[in-house]
């Protein structure tokens, strides 16, 4: 991470390649959230408990990789139309613009984010059930609008305009102090305070971009900015705009500590609906992640509409036919290049440091659970999620169906409709005293190509842990585990 220009470029194409392997969304998986034995189920609603305290194994007590978007990697990755075995990127020039732009939407958002328990210990005392958690946390997204894919790939003599270009990483550890009781007999609440520290912060937004293209001529005009808190400064071109500004180079001396600390609360409530309306029926509701950072001496960059500049466009993407006797160009020249020709592109002015703010992406959710009357271990759920997070924000709606043959085991499977699109999900769990093991997605990967290229959406995501469980099993609704 040289600079701040290749981390943006990076963040625009190559995070897309790569991030099936690398990241994906936190707190717990919404397939488990019904699921009486889901030891983190409490991170959806503080008011929710598991059957049994736990004590987290180190390094496997709990990862969760997600991804989300509304395109797939393989709206920019085709075959090479010289070897088939080979990939070449949406600029390389046997894809057909047609063909590229019409697999796009105006809004083209992808969301990456890692959950990783580092600690979490839970146990009944108190009058209630208790939780501590010890999470590190990624979440980046990345919106780029259709007109910038045009733009790259046209590159006419046209002009063109897009707002809301916008690339945004927040990195945080998150300890999490919770606890919920009953209130009445149908009635539990719950809450978790969060204080969370800061270890990296990086926001890049153009509000407003304008490209006018020619002959003679490319100019750009913009109105954006970048906050980047990772502990280190900007540097310079000897470039400069077209009224003399002079405009960043890049972003060096990264430093990993503390750049940020802030506070959040989770709030949580359940109640049991068999004494008032229907037996085996309860509700829930939850806002999570409430919250905010304070990241300190932010690098600040800024430009402004009337600071146009000059862009000579993006150079040749193409790679050689074997035929003509060149070297072939590998993705990763291609990428490479392309990453270059971006770094032209951006042009922003140094405005010094200070304190900027985000918050965490928080979460409202709802459920209902029916537990059938005629085999009281299978119960039907419905869970509905929103995500108050700017321009990443989404909505999720999830049918889950749970069933726990015994004291042991639980099982679920899901299906999920959201603003990325739909997929199916499932979970198991087992959980006895002095062993807990939980393997699940909430969407499976979607259609892929044969280098495994996922062609429709990003949608997928994956959760896991060992952990230590302890406590006599008791099903119940309540917050109490005995």
């Amino acid at each position: 991470m040289k600079n701040m220009i290749s981390n943006i470029k990076r963040a625009l194409f190559s995070v897309v390649l790569f991030a099936l392997a690398t990241t994906m969304g936190a707190q717990a998986l919404r397939t488990g959230y019904f699921m009486d034995g889901n030891i983190y189920r409490h991170r959806l609603n503080p008011a929710l408990s598991s059957t049994r305290g736990h004590v987290s194994s180190p390094l496997l007590g709990g990862i969760q990789v997600t991804t989300m978007g509304n395109v797939g990697v393989g709206s920019f990755l085709y075959e090479s139309p010289y070897n088939n075995d080979e990939l070449v990127t949406f600029m390389h020039h046997s894809v057909d613009a047609a063909d590229f732009l019409g697999e796009l939407e105006d809004e083209n958002i992808m969301r990456f984010d890692l959950d990783f328990t580092i600690a979490s210990v839970a146990f009944n005392a108190f009058g209630g059930f208790n939780t501590i958690d010890l999470t590190l946390r990624s979440n980046t997204a990345m919106n780029i609008p259709f007109g910038m894919f045009q733009f790259m790939k046209e590159m006419g003599n046209n002009d063109y305009s897009f707002s809301d270009l916008t690339m945004q990483t927040r990195n945080f550890a998150d300890l999490s102090l919770g606890h919920s009781r009953k209130i009445t007999e149908d009635l539990t609440v719950g809450a978790r305070l969060k204080f969370l520290f800061g270890l990296g912060y990086a926001d890049v937004k153009f509000d407003q971009m304008d490209i006018h293209t020619s002959a003679s001529r490319w100019e750009i005009a913009a109105r954006g900015e970048a906050n980047i808190a990772l502990g280190g400064a900007y540097t310079y071109s000897d470039e400069l705009t077209n009224t003399g500004k002079t405009v960043i180079d890049g972003y060096e001396d990264v430093a990993a500590g503390l750049h940020g600390f802030g506070m959040g609360i989770d709030l949580g409530a359940t109640y049991d609906l068999s004494n008032v309306l229907l037996e085996g029926l309860s509700v829930s509701a939850s806002i999570t992640d409430l919250g905010y950072i304070s990241w300190s001496k932010a690098a600040q960059a800024a430009i402004a509409p009337e600071d146009t500049y000059k862009f000579e466009g993006f150079r040749d993407m193409s790679i050689h036919s074997p035929e003509d006797g060149g070297d072939s160009k590998t993705l990763d020249d291609q990428w490479s290049t392309m990453r270059d020709d971006l770094e032209d592109f951006f042009a922003l002015e140094d405005k010094g440091e200070g304190s900027v703010s985000s918050g965490i992406g928080a979460k409202f959710n709802i459920g209902a659970e029916y537990k059938m009357p005629f085999y009281n271990k299978l119960s039907a759920g419905f869970l509905y999620t929103h995500c108050f997070d700017d321009v990443f924000s989404y909505d999720q709606a999830s049918l889950v169906l749970n069933l726990s043959p015994n004291n042991v085991l639980d099982f679920a499977l899901s299906g999920t409709a959201s603003t990325f699109g739909a997929g199916f999900g499932a979970m198991a769990n087992i959980h006895c005293p002095g062993f807990n093991f939980f393997i699940g997605s909430d969407c499976f990967l979607s259609k892929v190509n044969k280098q495994f290229v996922p062609l429709e959406n990003m949608n997928a995501s994956v959760s896991f842990g060992i952990n230590v469980a302890f406590g006599n099993y008791k099903k119940k609704t309540s917050a109490a585990v005995e």
